[in-house]
């Protein structure tokens, strides 16, 4: 079979945001008398001084002079941007990260003799990651569309911390934080339900399709004589070893409603839509004198690799949320000391809170991703990553490397904000890998008036595409961006010889 290297392909005229000529512009967004004193500044870099990217998630970056050929005194007085050569751009890239979209940049040339049967089903595309694939193509005679993905967005209203899993048989199951936007900001409403949802397909999933049941699996009051939420949190669905198991966490407290800690509940049967569901408990260790579960712990996931069973999960020390590893004899009794695999260290992991939370797993071409979400949960909260070898000692902290910038954030040109604690799952044909987060539609942040980000029912579920870089690495693109940066991109036309 021909490889899709060798296939001929035809760029596509690059994109007005994209387009990366000799220069590139940079600006602050945000510049006070403050700022310019403390050289922190909010930067944002663009290729046309129209679509602008915010550099380090939106958060401020401190701009000592010797890092760039500009000054405080040019950003501060050029709202329009002051030039910047791409080698300089990169640097700040390499350190801030590069939140630009992801679209395709080149397609298949398609040619076919005369008389000839059919055109492709399926034709190469590139991306400007690198990325290459194929995609599939409806054609009107000799004029093809490349079909891209579509979900409904939101896919699922007022659920966070969203869990997609795909099953061996194929069908799909959702699971997230519940809130009610009916009782918006009032905590006393929100998260009481552990809602199992199931489905034939992922599309299926979305809300009023009618394609989908539900049952509620698990049910808790409000504490402190019904005032408080009891914060059912971050549940997730796994199928371990032939059974099924649903790890969530809960306030362990009938007075506050903050003290919480990781649970777990076992289906009793095959079918976890029919079949009872029992209580575990709280997620235990066997390590004598661990720091495991000693303290506010949140968000644990399940990873089987190399024939052993893990458990990562985020928990306070000192009021810093790290997330940790560790091994598992069952899935509810941590066996080995628990491992810290990050620490908030960046701003944008500190703001509002320090936090590293959420994690995630994805494993590619030989090494496993962890993505988690870092800061309070307004407008900037995002998504960073770690990544190890997959031959390596997944509990040895020097296995792991972490990006020092955020990989997925708010993007105000297409109107989400707060990204974060995502799951992935793989798109209904198997041939597209997908990051299921939770997302806003407002840019609401910590400090303004009486706003509670955790009690907004404005946490909506969206799927995006995850692109798998020519280096190995993935990206997120942009949330809610098409992979194409005109419609007219997806047009293919076939050569007639």
């Amino acid at each position: 079979m021909e490889s899709i290297e060798s296939k001929q392909m035809l760029d596509l005229p690059a994109a007005d945001s994209l387009c990366k000529k000799e220069i590139a512009y940079i600006r602050s967004h945000t510049v006070t008398w403050e700022s310019s004193v403390n050289n922190q500044f909010y930067l944002e870099y663009s290729y046309n001084r129209i679509d602008w990217f915010a550099l380090n998630g939106g958060n401020s970056i401190p701009l000592p002079q010797s890092m760039l050929p500009i000054t405080p005194e040019l950003l501060a007085h050029d709202p329009g941007g002051c030039e910047l050569s791409l080698s300089a751009l990169e640097l700040l890239q390499n350190r801030y990260g590069a939140p630009e979209p992801v679209y395709i940049s080149a397609v298949e040339k398609i040619s076919r003799p005369s008389g000839a049967a059919e055109l492709p089903r399926r034709i190469s595309v590139a991306y400007t990651n690198g990325m290459r694939e194929e995609r599939s193509v409806i054609w009107d005679g000799l004029t093809g569309t490349i079909q891209e993905p579509k979900y409904a967005a939101p896919l699922i209203s007022h659920r966070a911390d969203p869990y997609v899993y795909r099953h061996t048989d194929g069908k799909y199951y959702f699971i997230a934080s519940h809130t009610d936007a009916g009782h918006n900001l009032d905590g006393r409403y929100q998260y009481l339900y552990l809602i199992l949802r199931c489905a034939d397909t992922l599309e299926d999933l979305t809300d009023n399709s009618g394609r989908y049941t539900e049952k509620i699996i698990y049910e808790k009051k409000p504490v402190n004589g019904g005032t408080m939420s009891p914060h059912l949190w971050a549940p997730e669905l796994h199928y371990i070893h032939g059974e099924w198991f649903v790890y969530y966490t809960a306030t362990i407290s009938d007075r506050s409603s903050w003290r919480i800690r990781p649970h777990c509940l076992a289906c009793t049967g095959s079918d976890p839509m029919q079949d009872s569901w029992i209580e575990r408990g709280p997620v235990q260790t066997t390590v004598k004198g661990d720091i495991a579960f000693t303290d506010f712990s949140l968000d644990h996931t399940y990873l089987n690799h190399n024939g052993k069973d893990y458990l990562l999960w985020a928990q306070k020390t000192d009021n810093i949320s790290d997330i940790f590893i560790a091994g598992l004899a069952d899935p509810w009794t941590v066996c080995t000391p628990a491992v810290r695999l990050t620490h908030p260290e960046y701003n944008w992991e500190l703001h509002g809170f320090p936090v590293n939370e959420g994690p995630a797993v994805i494993r590619h071409e030989g090494r496993i991703f962890v993505t988690f979400s870092a800061s309070g949960t307004d407008a900037l909260y995002c998504v960073g990553l770690l990544y190890a070898d997959e031959n390596s000692d997944l509990l040895d902290p020097a296995s792991w490397t972490k990006c020092p910038y955020p990989v997925f954030q708010s993007s105000s040109v297409t109107g989400y904000y707060g990204l974060g604690h995502n799951s992935f799952t793989q798109s209904t044909d198997g041939t597209e890998d997908l990051i299921i987060y939770h997302g806003r539609q407002e840019e609401r942040y910590l400090g303004e008036g009486d706003y509670q980000p955790l009690y907004d029912a404005g946490r909506n579920t969206y799927v995006g595409k995850v692109f798998w870089g020519s280096d190995g690495m993935p990206s997120f693109s942009v949330p809610g961006a098409s992979i194409a940066a005109r419609p007219e991109d997806l047009t293919v036309r076939a050569e007639v010889r």
